[in-house]
């Protein structure tokens, strides 16, 4: 286990508008604020793409299935974080044809609105690493 303290800064409410890709906005947004890191703390809207993907074992190294859904989907739970400016979110979304779950993934697309709230973190240098095994922990920046 580790562990990382650092301080609550400002609180962000983003909207994506209908067309604009949700990891590709959020990036860009945080680096246009000077924001590393933070807590994605409340998400509610719509997708009409939803790219993700998910484990395939439990080896210890990383193998990964991916998915795209291109249907209308309510965003029933959106979680994460940015860290080091790359957002990192987790996704269960309802479709007609059903539900849909996994890491979000590039090219994720907003259907009608996506409002984001996200508070910072500040007092911490962070980035996201991958290991051997493949997987992608917060490391501190040295």
């Amino acid at each position: 286990m580790k562990d990382f303290i650092g301080k609550p800064g400002r609180t962000v409410i983003l909207e994506l508008q209908r067309g604009e890709k949700l990891l590709e906005s959020v990036r860009e947004y945080m680096a246009q604020r000077g924001i590393k890191n933070a807590i994605l703390s409340s998400a509610v809207g719509s997708l009409m793409r939803l790219i993700v993907h998910k484990p395939t074992g439990i080896d210890a190294a990383a193998v990964d299935e991916f998915e795209t859904i291109e249907d209308a989907m309510e965003v029933c739970s959106l979680t994460g974080s940015v860290i080091g400016g790359e957002p990192h979110f987790h996704i269960v979304a309802s479709g007609v044809k059903g539900l849909y779950a996994g890491h979000v993934e590039p090219d994720t697309e907003v259907l009608y609105l996506l409002e984001l709230t996200f508070t910072e973190v500040t007092g911490l240098e962070l980035e996201r690493k991958r290991t051997p095994e493949n997987v992608k922990k917060i490391f501190a920046v040295t």
